[in-house]
């Protein structure tokens, strides 16, 4: 595998909560704990600089929301399961991530971090239409 750099970001909208941002802020370094801990690949400060760009669209818990929390019991609560969406932007093609805490022991980042990985071993696919977006669950 070629040393290909990664440039790690998420946006800010208006309508995130400080808390929110807070949470996707720990997951991008969370992510860039584990790229770095694979290996082969290395982070960029710049997005010009950057071979793949990743961006955390969202980080969902079960336990964010009224419904979410009214439909969990206490001893539930400590038990917290997050879904990471990442998306990957390589040579004009895009894909998107889902991961989730649990499998395997695994958090969702180190999930997130290996299938980036793994992305960037594959050669880019010639997409059908200019506009698609491939989706991969972890």
């Amino acid at each position: 595998m070629n040393n290909l750099s990664v440039y790690l970001f998420t946006q800010s909208t208006d309508d995130s909560a400080p808390p929110v941002m807070q949470r996707r802020l720990n997951a991008l370094l969370a992510l860039r704990d584990e790229l770095l801990q694979i290996g082969d690949l290395r982070v960029s400060a710049s997005p010009q600089d950057a071979d793949l760009h990743v961006e955390i669209l969202s980080l969902l818990g079960t336990d964010e929301g009224t419904a979410a929390r009214a439909a969990q019991r206490p001893a539930q609560r400590g038990e917290r399961r997050r879904v990471l969406i990442v998306r990957v932007s390589r040579d004009q093609q895009l894909f998107d991530f889902v991961c989730s805490d649990g499998a395997g022991s695994a958090s969702a980042e180190r999930q997130a971090a290996r299938r980036i990985h793994a992305s960037v071993d594959q050669p880019p696919v010639a997409p059908s239409r200019p506009d698609t977006l491939f989706t991969y669950p972890c």
